[in-house]
């Protein structure tokens, strides 16, 4: 018979793994239009999340686990590292920290991402009730880059800005983007969450995201048509919007063919004053508009064979003022231009696909 005897020989000691007090760490950011995540990491009310996520406004509202709600400002930002701290005064004290942790991650490491992954499902789906916010997802980290950390831990929208932490709770990194294949997710890099916290990099007042949209816009006269466009819009901290976009006819063809000759939209670049009312999900945008319009002129050209041709001829740059009003994404423009005679532009936009950078 073989014995074996084991001696001198101790079980590695586990980490502690405490879930629910991280999450307690953890807070909810509406700013605007945007859900996100965030985390408290000092004693004096200093939250840390991800700069696209207060790209549009200097505040921002901050919910607690505990179902409280108090106005963060934002004192800090990396836009590059896509980084940003903000100041919870009424936090201080009421909220613990989770500790930043320094060196760098192993690969392979064991790592939970903290946060709200689709958040406003919660609220438009009673189902939804009591899943989804402060909730955790589990990975390994994947790699380590010189200024991103991939990971495999399911994170979505709504967990940007939050953590991920380590087996001990403390932070390697702030959830930032991610891949459209499975479970790719890259982190900024908790690190140079320290040297923020010293430096604090203020905020600059040029800033915001540039998005993407469509829009099918009419003229509203007897020789107008309506054209299909593509949009691109500077939204500068949810306040000034800066938006050009290309405009493609619709049915300007058969308008042609029945009047003449007929008019769409080919290209405009206009600038307006941003006005929001409410947050987050009933968040609704009012836009006064003003800026210049180039219109393109489709004429009906008939050949000697009896056929017709349909001719393009260049653009004529006309001024116009008007608004729009903005429900989470869907607009409608109504902009009178002041060409030879008054005459009316509507307009219905979509904001896909969205975001697509921000500075």
């Amino acid at each position: 018979m073989l014995w074996v005897y084991l001696t001198g020989v101790a079980a590695a000691e586990e980490p502690e793994v405490d879930i629910e007090r991280w999450l307690d760490s953890v807070v909810m950011l509406v700013t605007g239009p945007a859900w996100c995540s965030g985390v408290v990491i000092d004693d004096v009310g200093t939250v840390a999340t991800a700069y696209h996520c207060i790209a549009m406004g200097r505040k921002s509202r901050v919910s607690t686990r505990d179902g409280q709600e108090y106005i963060g400002e934002t004192i800090a930002a990396l836009p590059d590292e896509d980084l940003a701290l903000l100041r919870v005064p009424d936090l201080a004290g009421v909220i613990a920290p989770l500790p930043v942790r320094a060196e760098r991650p192993a690969l392979g490491e064991t790592v939970y991402g903290l946060g709200h992954p689709y958040a406003p499902t919660a609220l438009r789906d009673p189902s939804m009730s009591g899943v989804l916010w402060w909730s955790v997802t589990e990975g390994i980290v994947s790699a380590v880059g010189p200024r991103l950390i991939q990971t495999d831990a399911a994170l979505n929208p709504g967990n940007s800005g939050g953590p991920v932490v380590d087996e001990q709770g403390r932070i390697i990194g702030i959830a930032s983007r991610k891949l459209s294949g499975d479970n790719i997710a890259f982190l900024a890099r908790s690190s140079l969450l320290s040297s923020l916290v010293l430096d604090q990099t203020p905020m600059s007042w040029l800033g915001g995201q540039w998005y993407l949209g469509s829009s099918l816009t009419t003229l509203q006269s007897l020789d107008g048509a309506s054209s299909y466009e593509l949009l691109a819009a500077a939204l500068i901290r949810d306040r000034v919007v800066i938006s050009g976009g290309i405009g493609l006819p619709f049915d300007a063809r058969s308008r042609a063919a029945a009047v003449g000759s007929a008019r769409y939209l080919g290209g405009e670049l206009t600038a307006g004053l941003r006005g929001r009312l409410g947050r987050g999900l009933w968040s609704t945008t009012i836009d006064v508009i003003g800026g210049g319009y180039v219109l393109s002129a489709v004429e009906q050209v008939t050949l000697s064979d009896g056929s017709v041709y349909v001719s393009q001829s260049p653009g004529q740059l006309v001024p116009g003022v008007g608004g729009r009003l903005g429900f989470s994404g869907i607009g409608v423009r109504s902009v009178a231009l002041f060409s030879d005679e008054l005459e009316l532009m509507i307009s219905v936009d979509l904001d896909v696909p969205g975001v697509f950078r921000t500075f």
